[in-house]
């Protein structure tokens, strides 16, 4: 199986302050990853970094074969890498129809197959951004960036500050991502135990580097070794 993502020995910040050092890592396509650890450790620049938001000191970064390191932003995205922020970034001054089509580009997901994903959506498709619950707001990031229509889809914290019940919804709408439509999944979770389950793969930071890579069945069977890697576990 071929390489979807590869960072290879990566150092990376804002400006001179380097927050990821030495980091290095490969995703197949089709695969998933869990990225954990504790607040600060780098989780969040992690994603940035393969978007094109931070100064890569070092490294090299590949998608599919192209390599990234100096391709700005828009083209990573043009190229198939889709992005769900922590700040989820929705356009406010929108519809959500709106928000949708902004971010349209040809392929398989269009309009019609976010509603479907997300029956809500289309419930209130006429409604502001501003309008949404915080539930909303999170379906309608995850919508947008499918509407790119990625091969690869990077999700910072999508559950953060929800409800049981839309987590639960949300968690459903990833299976069925991976699992019907293959994507390559990379999700920064503060919920452990959610991610470990959706997951394949599992690495856990510490201060920019990785501590711990492997299989995610390893950290749910030692709760002890995760509570160790992680701190307090959700």
């Amino acid at each position: 199986m071929a390489d979807c993502l590869s960072l290879n020995h990566v150092s990376a910040g804002y400006a001179e302050t380097v927050v990821l050092e030495d980091l290095s890592l490969t995703l197949p396509e089709g695969g998933t990853l869990a990225v954990l650890g504790r607040n600060g450790v780098g989780k969040t620049t992690l994603m940035a970094t393969v978007m094109g938001h931070t100064t890569v000191h070092s490294g090299d970064i590949s998608f599919l074969g192209k390599n990234l390191r100096t391709m700005p932003v828009h083209r990573r995205a043009a190229s198939g890498i889709g992005y769900v922020p922590q700040e989820r970034e929705i356009f406010h001054s929108l519809t959500v129809e709106e928000n949708l089509t902004v971010a349209e580009q040809p392929g398989e997901w269009n309009i019609a197959r976010v509603y479907e994903l997300f029956p809500r959506l289309a419930e209130r498709r006429r409604n502001m951004g501003n309008h949404l619950s915080g539930g909303e707001q999170q379906m309608l990031a995850v919508g947008r960036a499918l509407m790119s229509n990625p091969r690869l889809i990077l999700m910072d914290e999508p559950l953060e500050g929800l409800a049981p019940v839309i987590i639960d919804l949300l968690v459903a709408a990833f299976h069925r991502l991976r699992e019907a439509d293959g994507l390559t999944i990379v999700l920064v979770e503060q919920y452990a135990r959610l991610a470990l389950e959706f997951a394949e793969r599992a690495i856990v930071l510490d201060r920019g580097r990785i501590v711990h890579d492997g299989p995610s069945e390893e950290l749910r069977n030692a709760p002890d070794r995760l509570a160790a890697l992680f701190g307090v576990v959700g």
